[in-house]
């Protein structure tokens, strides 16, 4: 089973994370930092820093992915996007089942801003449920 914790980092600045934030990060045995591709690596770098400052608990381990990229041959933008949302989710599945296979697992994503307000990061979770 995956827990999977959305972990607002505001704008990535480690001295912004509230209590919470940082309590659920040490509180995961995986979390997943995702590579957009050339010219975003600092994206990923940032995130792998805020891990790196707030992170005291031993047992999260820390795996980088590449992200999927739209698929141009899709021409209607909504279908566009639901495919890409699908392969996003299924990278998150292969990557947790790769690094931590059978039992309850505890995974956190390092969101920018509020996940609830900005992202589609929670589309994509949702996706999740249907696998488990």
């Amino acid at each position: 089973m995956i827990e999977l914790s959305l972990i607002g980092i505001g704008t990535g600045n480690p001295q912004h994370l509230t209590l919470q934030a940082v309590a659920a990060l040490n509180a995961c045995d995986l979390i997943l930092i995702p590579h957009k591709g050339a010219g975003k690596d600092d994206l990923a770098g940032l995130r792998q820093q805020i891990c790196a400052q707030v992170i005291q608990a031993p047992g999260p381990r820390i795996v980088e992915f590449a992200l999927p990229v739209r698929d141009p041959a899709i021409q209607d933008y909504t279908a566009r996007v639901d495919h890409w949302h699908d392969a996003i989710a299924e990278v998150w599945i292969k990557t947790i089942r790769d690094h931590c296979p059978g039992g309850k697992v505890r995974v956190g994503f390092l969101v920018w801003g509020d996940p609830s307000l900005y992202d589609s990061t929670m589309r994509i979770a949702e996706r999740l449920k249907a696998t488990q």
